[in-house]
């Protein structure tokens, strides 16, 4: 009887490496995250990278550069496959070739180290709510002046902005690592996070951070109810031109509650204090409606252990 084939070991994260960056490092990878360029006041940049072969230091020891990637990989299905612990499904080295392909023609990848993950940190928000339930309002103590709680938010507190892995990259649990490698260094007793879809990558309770959901407003489950009542459903809010062809395939009366509803939904989103106050077009409010309704962000905190 033949012996059952031995799994090849996985390799990939003896050839990672976590380290320092610079904010060109973030900008090389930020066309491929779903928000904007601007990550806020950014105070501390880690990248990623993987050692496709062996480096030699140059005489003098400098940094060895990175080959950035030009242009977003298309992911393949093969990537996406669940990886062990003490196997792998596809070949990082030779993905990692192909990505810096180009750079190592040219001479910028030539030492053959590839950009795969970026890691962003900011200043955080002086005031938020989520903050004031996770910290039993350590940062609204009585008595306590504008000025003070600033300067307390600033010294105790940052923000992940941005975390970034490159497409060929995705679905080997690295956002997770780079976190958890990360938050010891940046220096602060408390690092926080909001994600939108927190609850379907949870990378960053992986990466030992605390979860702290908050149940849907008032205001939400009212506009909820108003839409399943005149047969709108969550599979027509998917987009802004979903939900507006929902809503002109009603009857007039029912379209008329259903866009009432969604403007005192839209105002109390933005912010607005009363009627004649921020009122936000059709197509504005649809696309409010389509990204942020059905969304259930969720607060992450991560404090660091006192020294004993």
């Amino acid at each position: 009887m033949t012996a059952p084939a031995k799994r090849r070991s996985c390799t990939l994260r003896a050839g990672i490496r976590v380290e320092r960056g610079t904010r060109a490092d973030w900008l090389a990878l930020a066309p491929l995250h779903y928000r904007s360029h601007h990550a806020g006041a950014i105070t501390d940049v880690f990248r990623m990278v993987y050692d496709v072969s062996p480096v030699v230091l140059p005489r003098g020891g400098a940094r060895p550069a990175v080959a950035h990637p030009t242009t977003p990989v298309a992911r393949r299905p093969s990537q996406a496959a669940a990886v062990g612990p003490d196997a792998c499904s596809w070949q990082p080295r030779k993905a990692a070739r192909r990505e810096g392909m180009a750079e190592r023609r040219s001479g910028a990848g030539r030492l053959g180290r590839v950009l795969v993950g970026v890691i962003v940190y900011s200043r955080a928000a002086l005031s938020l709510a989520a903050r004031d339930r996770a910290t039993g309002g350590r940062y609204r103590a009585s008595g306590m002046t504008g000025m003070a709680e600033a300067h307390l938010v600033n010294r105790e507190l940052r923000v992940i902005s941005r975390v970034v892995i490159a497409p060929n990259w995705r679905g080997l649990g690295l956002a997770g690592h780079l976190v958890a490698e990360t938050l010891p260094q940046v220096g602060t007793p408390y690092v926080e996070a909001l994600a939108a879809m927190g609850r379907v990558h949870p990378f960053f309770e992986q990466a030992g951070m605390t979860a702290y959901r908050r149940p849907p407003s008032r205001e939400s489950e009212r506009l909820k109810a108003a839409l399943e009542a005149v047969g709108i459903g969550r599979s027509d809010r998917r987009s802004a031109a979903a939900l507006g062809l929902a809503l002109d395939a009603l009857a007039p009366a029912a379209q008329h509650l259903a866009l009432a509803e969604i403007g005192r939904w839209a105002r109390s989103y933005l912010g607005a204090k009363n009627h004649r106050v921020n009122r936000p077009g059709r197509q504005r409010m649809l696309d409010l409606v389509a990204r942020h309704l059905d969304s259930e962000p969720v607060y992450y905190l991560w404090r660091r252990e006192p020294t004993p």
